[in-house]
């Protein structure tokens, strides 16, 4: 048996999901597919639009086999972790012999700069630290840094200059670094950019789907989303919207009552500033985008938010390395494969009889499950409360 995995969020599942499934499989001639997805709360440091139970359902009815809930300490981190956390994950199931990863440029090129960002050579660190020296943000730094040790690589700052390209970079220097024997695949994206908001073509982004869906606009959706799960998402949405406003009001309580400097992506007074502000203004995206500077990113300042809600220490992410992911979802007819699934938990009792950092880390999961029960007026707790979902 030979699996080729996909690190994804699936915010909402969508017919360009369903074909980067598809590839993968037919690509890597893996198979199955096992998918490493986000939980409650998204590497955008946002709620998940619908719960993970339904997006990982609409996984397996759009071609997925196995779908596994990333712990939280990964998914609401910056791309290095959040890639870093998902690899070792599934590295530690024995039949994932392929990562499969869009790219909207050449894979060929991609791997050239993970090697060059992964060697550090001296011409590299003294880029990286002149840039950061210069006030940029970490990852224009890095953009810097590779071309500047890269010159020989083709439109380089292009390549980083998109989404799916940096984070298969990512990918590609958790494979090295832990040295996984996982072969990775490229697909090529299709369709709209990764942050566009566009509804024409074929393909749509997630941040579209996002948007027609907020607005309730289904009829001009439908055409995206894989016939097998549209009313399954719409009821769910309908059902249990998230409360943003409930969501902010409990992230302000947080950056009130909360030692931000203790978030993961806290760093030189940052708190300080985020402090003053979430002491003046009662909205999130207020405060959010008062702290935000030319150091200093919106993206990175709505982490340390989620973090402080949800308690995501340095603590946290150093006992992360033995945290483990969570079986939510698998087709019946693969059901023989979960005793090959090591280092997941299929129910709760697991974490603890995996060791006492998986259990660490459970923690986490099990305040956003309970956070985001609130927003979503579900009872009880999304992350305890649940069973596998099979079909």
């Amino acid at each position: 048996m030979n699996a080729v995995a996909i690190i994804c969020e699936y915010n909402p599942f969508h017919s360009g999901h369903a074909y980067h499934i598809a590839q993968a499989k037919a690509l890597s001639g893996a198979d199955c597919v096992l998918g490493m997805m986000s939980g409650f709360f998204t590497q955008r440091a946002e709620p998940a639009v619908v719960s993970p139970q339904i997006r990982a359902l609409a996984a397996l009815r759009g071609g997925m086999d196995i779908v596994a809930e990333m712990p939280a300490v990964f998914s609401c981190s910056a791309g290095n972790i959040f890639a870093r956390g998902a690899v070792r994950a599934i590295s530690r199931i024995p039949f994932v012999k392929y990562l499969a990863m869009g790219a909207e440029d050449c894979g060929e090129t991609v791997k050239n700069i993970a090697e060059v960002q992964c060697e550090q050579n001296q011409t590299y660190v003294n880029a990286l630290k002149n840039a950061l020296s210069d006030g940029m943000p970490y990852a224009a730094a890095l953009t810097r840094a590779t071309v500047s040790a890269a010159p020989k690589i083709k439109d380089c700052e292009q390549v980083l200059s998109k989404p799916n390209n940096v984070l298969a970079v990512e990918y590609l220097k958790a494979i090295y670094e832990l040295n996984c024997d996982i072969a990775p695949v490229f697909v090529k994206r299709l369709g709209n950019g990764y942050n566009s908001t566009e509804t024409v073509g074929k393909y749509i982004s997630a941040a579209a789907a996002r948007e027609l869906l907020g607005q309730k606009r289904y009829g001009e959706l439908q055409p995206y989303v894989p016939k097998e799960s549209f009313e399954l998402m719409i009821d769910e949405f309908e059902r249990y919207p998230v409360n943003q406003k409930l969501y902010e009001a409990l992230s302000v309580h947080a950056l009130r009552t909360k030692n931000i400097a203790n978030a993961f992506d806290s760093a030189e007074g940052l708190d300080i500033k985020i402090s003053e502000n979430a002491a003046k203004y009662a909205s999130l995206s207020q405060i959010i985008a008062k702290s935000k500077s030319k150091r200093y990113t919106m993206s990175r300042i709505k982490r340390i938010c989620l973090q402080t809600l949800l308690g995501i220490t340095r603590e946290t992410v150093q006992r992360s390395q033995n945290a483990a992911a969570r079986l939510i979802a698998i087709k019946k007819a693969r059901k023989s494969l979960i005793n090959g699934l090591t280092g997941l938990a299929v129910k709760n009792a697991d974490y603890s009889n995996l060791s006492d950092d998986a259990l660490f880390s459970a923690q986490t999961d099990a305040l956003a499950g309970s956070i985001y029960s609130l927003i979503t007026s579900k009872d009880g707790n999304a992350f305890w409360n649940r069973k596998l979902i099979t079909e």
